[in-house]
């Protein structure tokens, strides 16, 4: 008889899983990164949401440059990645 994980069933983490406090995938609405809003200023400021932009302006590398785009887009900042990979920027420019 097979001995089943109850929380792998339902849908649960295992504990050390993308717990709190753990790496994992981020999550959902999870801005996490300290260079988080550093970088959605610079998307804002240029109205050009790309991955070397923000690497250019942080200084940082493309996994890092690329997981912050990946947060801006599931918090509703810019669009997904479109066939020709640009991306939309959502929220309306300020106006000062």
């Amino acid at each position: 008889e097979p001995n089943y994980i109850e929380g792998i069933l339902e849908g649960g983490t295992l504990e050390g899983e993308d717990g709190p406090g753990g790496e994992g995938g981020g999550g959902e609405g999870s801005e996490s990164d300290p260079m988080y809003d550093q970088a959605v200023a610079i998307v804002l400021q240029h109205r050009r949401a790309s991955i070397s932009l923000v690497q250019r302006h942080l200084r940082i590398g493309y996994n890092r440059a690329a997981r912050l785009l990946e947060q801006m887009e599931m918090s509703g900042v810019v669009s997904s990645m479109s066939t020709n990979g640009n991306r939309d920027i959502l929220v309306p420019a300020r106006t000062e």
